[in-house]
C-alpha cells in the first residue's frame, strides 16, 4: 500500500526530509533508514545526549549532531558509537539484523595518549565476521618504549585493526596487503585533513609524487604532511595550515629526515 501511495504523493501535504512511506505511518525498516538516523535512534535507545555520546567516543557534539544529520559512514568511530549506545555495529552501519545484539561481546581499545598528530582510538568488535566486502586492516598508532623514558616508537598494528571496503581498497588501485589506517590529530594539515579524521594510507607507495600527502614516521612520531623533491636529493615536508607550521626541508639520506610510511589515498572528515 506505501508504494501505491507514493505513485499520488503529490496530493499529499507533508514534511520535507522524512521518508514518505514513513510520512503516512506505514513502518520503515532500518535498511531503509540513513546511517545518520540509525545513530540517532541507538543514541535515544541509550538515553544519552548528544553532547554525552560524544564525550564517550571522543568527538564534539557538532560533530554528532552534523552526523545525524547526514548519510556518512565512519570506519573509524561507528564501531565507537555501537560500543557506547550498546547496540549492534553491523545493524548500525548497514541496517541489517537486530539493534541490540552480542553487544556484551565487544571490547574497547585503549587509546595511546601523546601529542602525535595520529593516534589510535578505535574500539574493534572482536567476533563479528567480515562481510565478503571487507578486509582487516593493521592500525598505526604510536606506543611509549618499554624503558618508559617518554620516547615513541611506530607501531603498525600491535593487536589494533579495523575493517575496511575492499571495492573502496579497489577503487584506489590499493592492495590490501599495502593498506593501513590511522586517525589524524591535530590542526596540521586542515583544512584538507580534520582533526579526527580517519586515513587510509598506501604502504606500497613510498616515492615522493610531488604535492602528494604522505604518512611519516619521524623519529618515533606518526605525522601527516604533504612532500615534494627538491635537488639534490631533498625533500620538502609541508603543511596546509602554513600559518601555524612552517614547511620543512631535509636530505632524504640524512638519518633525521621522516621514514616514509606510505602515500595517504584515503580520507574521511567529519568536521
Amino acid at each position: 500500500m506505501c508504494c501505491a501511495l507514493a505513485e499520488n504523493r503529490n496530493a499529499y501535504k507533508v514534511e520535507i526530509g522524512t521518508p514518505f512511506c514513513k510520512r503516512i505511518g506505514a513502518p520503515i525498516s532500518s535498511v531503509d533508514m540513513s546511517i545518520g538516523e540509525r545513530v540517532r535512534r541507538a543514541r535515544k535507545h541509550a538515553k544519552l545526549t548528544q553532547t554525552e555520546l560524544g564525550k564517550a567516543v571522543g568527538l564534539k557534539q557538532a560533530t554528532i549532531s552534523d552526523l545525524e544529520k547526514g548519510d556518512s559512514r565512519s570506519s573509524a568511530y561507528l564501531v565507537q558509537i555501537a560500543h557506547a549506545c550498546k547496540v549492534d555495529p553491523h545493524w548500525l552501519a548497514t541496517g541489517e539484523g537486530q539493534m541490540e545484539s552480542n553487544v556484551s561481546e565487544m571490547r574497547p581499545r585503549r587509546a595511546v595518549e601523546s601529542n602525535a598528530e595520529m593516534v589510535d582510538v578505535e574500539i574493534v568488535e572482536g567476533d563479528e565476521p567480515l562481510r565478503p566486502d571487507e578486509v582487516w586492516l593493521p592500525i598505526y598508532r604510536e606506543v611509549e618504549f618499554a624503558a618508559g623514558n617518554g620516547a615513541t616508537q611506530v607501531i603498525e598494528n600491535h593487536g589494533a585493526q579495523e575493517r575496511f571496503s575492499l571495492p573502496r581498497l579497489a577503487r584506489s588501485g590499493v592492495s590490501p596487503e599495502n593498506a593501513a589506517l590511522a586517525v589524524a590529530k591535530g590542526d596540521s594539515m586542515t583544512p584538507a585533513i580534520q582533526d579526527g579524521a580517519t586515513i587510509g594510507i598506501d604502504k606500497g607507495s613510498r616515492t615522493i609524487q610531488d604535492g602528494q600527502v604522505y604518512a611519516l614516521d619521524h623519529d618515533g612520531m606518526l605525522r601527516i604532511k604533504r612532500l615534494y623533491r627538491l635537488p639534490p636529493g631533498r625533500m620538502r615536508v609541508v603543511s596546509e595550515n602554513t600559518a601555524e607550521y612552517p614547511e620543512e626541508i631535509y636530505h632524504t639520506n640524512d638519518p633525521e629526515a621522516p621514514r616514509i610510511l606510505g602515500r595517504v589515498f584515503w580520507v574521511e572528515n567529519f568536521l
